[in-house]
């Protein structure tokens, strides 16, 4: 018996297989790809946002406060495998998913 695939399944097996891409690319320049940066808040000086990117290994997520008088400074950073995030983000939000699949895209051409 077949199993029928979901159009989410599909999506999360493609972002899976470009982020894998994106790693190795990360590995080889030694340089991390930027998936995504989501402002979460603005003020007239400074910004709270949300920066995704992948490395050799894994995805990292930080949430950065900048700009104006404010230094730079982290406020959280949650660290995933290339596994794993997938489905957390698909979770989280299909906007960003989405958004983060389109820059794969672009940064990986098929």
């Amino acid at each position: 018996m077949k199993k029928q695939v979901t159009l989410d399944e599909w999506l999360i097996t493609r972002f899976k297989d470009l982020l894998h891409r994106a790693s190795v690319i990360a590995a080889k320049t030694d340089k991390p790809l930027i998936l995504y940066r989501y402002s979460i808040e603005e003020s007239e000086h400074a910004i709270e946002e949300e920066v995704a990117t992948v490395t050799s290994r894994h995805v990292v997520i930080q949430v950065i406060t900048h700009g104006g008088f404010i230094p730079p400074n982290f406020q959280q950073q949650f660290v995933f495998t290339i596994n794993e995030f997938p489905e957390w983000i698909m979770n989280r939000s299909k906007d960003i998913f989405l958004k983060s699949l389109d820059n794969l895209q672009e940064e990986i051409k098929d």
